[in-house]
């Protein structure tokens, strides 16, 4: 009996824990994206609030501009003044003391995964330790 439910367990965990993840983001991203439109209440002549209302209720509202963003900044980077600016960014976030530590080690791991070579994890390799 033990077994069986242990098998269960491995077969509902990983989309149980999939499906979590995915709605803590979702929850992230509607948190991101009311906080914007609060932003933009405060900003907007109160002629506007209601449509802006309006928008909060609309379901993956902002999933689409998360990735319209996204689009837009692949686009902007994409070119020789982008990479400038890539590159002042970098530059700007290396020089703060605790942030310089969390970005670099971010930026090298999604380098890592998401290079264009493909050659991310092809082999194994031995790092001595002191």
């Amino acid at each position: 009996m033990k077994k069986y439910i242990i098998t269960g367990l491995l077969v509902w965990l990983p989309l149980a824990i999939t499906i979590w993840v995915l709605l803590w983001v979702l929850g992230l991203i509607t948190g991101v994206f009311e906080a914007l439109l609060s932003a933009l209440q405060a900003v907007l002549p109160l002629s506007l609030h209601d449509s802006l209302e309006g928008l909060r209720h609309v379901p993956g509202l902002g999933v689409v501009i998360l990735v319209g963003a996204l689009l837009l900044t692949g686009v902007f980077v994409a070119n020789m003044f982008g990479q400038w600016w890539l590159r002042q960014w970098d530059r700007l976030l290396s020089n703060i003391p605790i942030v310089k530590s969390i970005y670099s080690s971010v930026k090298q791991v999604s380098d890592t995964l998401f290079s264009s070579s493909g050659n991310a994890f092809r082999e194994a390799v031995l790092v001595q330790y002191p």
